[in-house]
């Protein structure tokens, strides 16, 4: 009997930690948005560095590009309560465009890449300055 005491009383404290964690976890929210956020902003830090080092090439810009241009398409999927927003989804798309931009006419030198990143910059500070908390 002893021991069966023991046991419940471990595994309802077990039980009770347990809970505590999954509500916590489940009050977080989604990692999603943090998650296409942060990829998008290491990408532009890693292109700032880029032409802060004069490694200014195609070879060394345009995998940043591409990859912002990718995560780019997931920006309202993360934002899913914005999703019906017209005007987020008018930055979002502004931010693609940006991109695409980019993309199609690759910086044949610094200067050119500073100025795609600065356009893209002001992309994503249009939507920040609305909608960052």
């Amino acid at each position: 009997m002893k021991n069966f005491v023991i046991t419940f009383a471990v595994a309802f404290v077990l039980g009770i930690a347990l809970t505590a964690v999954g509500i916590n976890y489940l009050n977080q929210g989604p990692d999603y948005p943090k998650g296409v956020m942060t990829v998008m902003g290491m990408k532009m830090s890693a292109l700032k560095n880029n032409i802060q080092q004069n490694r200014c090439a195609p070879t060394d810009i345009i995998p940043h590009l591409q990859t912002l241009r990718y995560v780019g398409n997931d920006i309202e999927a993360a934002f899913g309560e914005m999703s019906d927003n017209e005007q987020f989804i008018r930055y979002a798309s502004d931010f693609r465009a940006t991109a695409d931009g980019a993309l199609t006419v690759p910086a044949a030198n610094c200067a050119a890449a500073e100025a795609a990143l600065s356009r893209m910059g002001k992309a994503c500070e249009n939507c920040h300055r609305d909608y960052k908390n």
